[in-house]
């Protein structure tokens, strides 16, 4: 157990920062999990044991509980929560056989003792079922939103594959070769569309393809200039994504219209690798190898544009709205970090709670500001 103190209330939690032994680049939120506060770590050791970390959050008395389940198949570097199932989880992992050969897989897993089942006997992960259908190494995983609650794709340097889950296994549904000489480097889900897309990054490009038919349905060509590291769907309005990459920049995009993207910033001073929408779509984090974590603010690409009021009205009244304060752009720069940031994710228990994971195992949990937080809610 680790203490933490807080000021007051989770309201006023300030930066908490937690020291893991190892290695990391592997962080998400436990999606299932919308009560209580959680995240997964996944940790990257050549000589120890691996483990999966989830750490808990208690709004109450301010502790944060370190919960480790040993993971079997070596280093992990890429994990992900199903947002149906809080108990399954994914990792993509390498081991070293012989001392020369590196094997690399994906594997299912489901969580089973600790706190996901009410602290009920050592935690240890099941295996559920191997994602072995890749010839190539097995990049990153994403589950499936409504409609595809049994589904989950991954993504290899070149291949893609769609799975479904049922009792028993991991079935493979449908499987897709990338474009030749491309390599791959990120996944992410279209909660639109019925669940049917799925976004892909390869180089500077973005596709998006058509899980029925395993085809490519639209290209954002040189979305950067440089290997684009990440994507996020914006959550509440359709055909928008923003992307982030080595070019130092974060985009945003509206997929029908892919020639020019609509906004873009280069807040970050190296390569940004990760990206993520909030459920309030105006804010969006990223992390980057410069150690900083962003929050940028765009509410003129959000499903909720800011409103201004009448200036007129504004003078009569002489009312300062306290939105018109938050301009588009930086918010908050977190400098809490030494190292890379490789990933970033948002409580699904708390939407103004994220956490940030930096190379040398650093963990810190953060919240969005009051002062942000009234700004955009009132």
């Amino acid at each position: 157990r680790i203490q933490i103190l807080f000021e007051d209330t989770m309201d006023n939690l300030l930066p908490k920062i937690h020291g893991i032994e190892h290695r990391c680049r592997s962080l998400c939120a436990l999606e299932g999990e919308t009560e209580r506060i959680m995240f997964l770590v996944g940790t990257q050791s050549m000589k120890d044991d691996n483990v999966v970390h989830l750490f808990e959050m208690d709004e109450e008395n301010g502790d944060v509980n370190d919960t480790a389940y040993p993971h079997p198949t070596g280093e992990i570097w890429h994990v992900a929560s199903s947002p149906h199932h809080r108990q399954l989880i994914s990792t993509c992992h390498s081991h070293v056989e012989g001392e020369v050969s590196l094997v690399t897989g994906a594997t299912v897993w489901r969580l089973e003792g600790g706190p996901v089942v009410g602290d009920h006997g050592t935690p240890f992960l099941e295996e559920v079922g191997q994602l072995d259908a890749h010839t190539d190494q097995v990049k990153m995983t994403a589950w499936g939103p409504e409609g595809y609650e049994n589904s989950l794709c991954s993504l290899g340097d070149s291949s893609l594959v769609h799975w479904g889950l049922d009792s028993a296994a991991v079935r493979q549904h449908g499987m897709c070769d990338l474009p030749k000489r491309s390599l791959a480097s990120a996944i992410r889900w279209n909660p639109h569309s019925n669940g049917h897309l799925v976004g892909v990054c390869s180089d500077q490009h973005v596709r998006l393809y058509d899980l029925r038919t395993m085809k490519s349905t639209t290209v954002i060509e040189n979305a950067h200039n440089q290997t684009v590291r990440d994507l996020d769907f914006n959550p509440n309005r359709q055909y928008y994504v923003v992307t982030c990459g080595d070019d130092c920049n974060t985009n945003f995009w509206d997929t029908r219209k892919p020639s020019e993207a609509l906004l873009s910033f280069k807040n970050h001073s190296h390569w940004v690798w990760n990206v993520r929408y909030n459920y309030r779509d105006q804010l969006v984090l990223s992390g980057g190898s410069d150690s900083k974590v962003i929050l940028l603010h765009t509410p003129s690409v959000a499903s909720e544009p800011l409103h201004l009021e009448d200036e007129e009205e504004r003078e009569t009244e002489n009312v300062e709205d306290e939105k018109d304060q938050l301009k588009e752009g930086v918010l908050e720069e977190y400098d809490k970090h030494e190292d890379s940031v490789y990933a970033v994710a948002w409580s699904t228990a708390d939407p103004w709670l994220f956490a940030s994971l930096s190379n040398d195992g650093r963990l810190v949990f953060n919240k969005v500001s009051k002062e942000i937080k009234f700004s955009i809610i009132l």
